[in-house]
């Protein structure tokens, strides 16, 4: 999550949106205090995520009881959820 002053908010703010577009998360601030943040419109929720980590660890159990097959680690599940975020 990156932080911007009001100012540079207002003087950058199409870098902004298009940061915003890729799936960053920016808080504006005012006298150094957070007044404001911007997010990507349509992500998921809370709910959403817990489901797709829960599918994502019943995946990965379903793939270490098959022979030879590597488990998923935490970072491997970690980077699909930051894949699909795209």
């Amino acid at each position: 999550m990156t932080t911007i002053s009001a100012f540079d908010a207002k003087t950058r703010f199409g870098d902004l949106l298009e940061r915003v577009t890729r799936g960053e998360e920016i808080v504006i601030t005012k006298h150094q205090k957070p007044v404001a943040r911007l997010v990507p419109e349509g992500r998921p929720g809370i709910s959403e995520i817990r489901e797709s980590v829960d599918e994502l660890r019943s995946l990965r159990h379903e793939m270490a009881s098959r022979r030879g097959a590597r488990p998923l680690s935490d970072k491997d599940i970690r980077e699909a959820i930051r894949k699909g975020r795209r």
